[in-house]
């Protein structure tokens, strides 16, 4: 109900990531729940935001800083566009050539910006990644309480 007040309320849809290795600390830790705007909110992308973004050689979201923003400008009037790059905090080199297969990110591979987060909100997904048991015990402990509540 809150997630659907927000949405309406500001026009934009949001989401949650936890961020899975340490790449971005001390600022964001691994364990922390990332909350996004989808779309980045039609915002401009700055220098220091925090994006959620798809790179063209892997499927799988990234999350890192924004280092640079660069604005192209095309001949024809059509405007141009952003050149977009990125890096881990925690990372020694930007992500260039390491996660883009090309210089630079494009806008339409930033799929959301950072608005905010919970630190240590996201250890629980982790546990259940990556110890399966875990999920086992927590499946068994909800399959025990709907039989209990079911009973009752």
């Amino acid at each position: 109900m809150a997630y659907t007040a927000v949405t309406a309320a500001t026009g934009a849809e949001f989401s949650s990531r936890v961020a899975l290795t340490s790449s971005m600390e001390p600022a964001i830790e691994r364990g922390d729940l990332l909350l996004f705007r989808k779309g980045g909110g039609g915002d401009p992308i700055r220098a220091g935001d925090v994006v959620l973004f798809k790179p063209a050689r892997d499927d799988i979201p990234v999350v890192h800083c924004v280092i640079e923003v660069h604005e192209r400008r095309e001949d024809g009037g059509g405007g141009g566009g952003v050149d977009i790059l990125t890096k881990g905090d925690n990372n020694g080199v930007d992500n260039s050539e390491f996660l883009y297969n090309e210089p630079w990110l494009h806008r339409h591979h930033v799929m959301a910006k950072a608005v905010g987060y919970l630190p240590n909100a996201g250890w629980p997904s982790i546990a259940m990644y990556e110890k399966p048991v875990v999920r086992k015990v927590i499946v068994g402990v909800l399959g025990l309480g709907v039989l209990v509540t079911a009973l009752l």
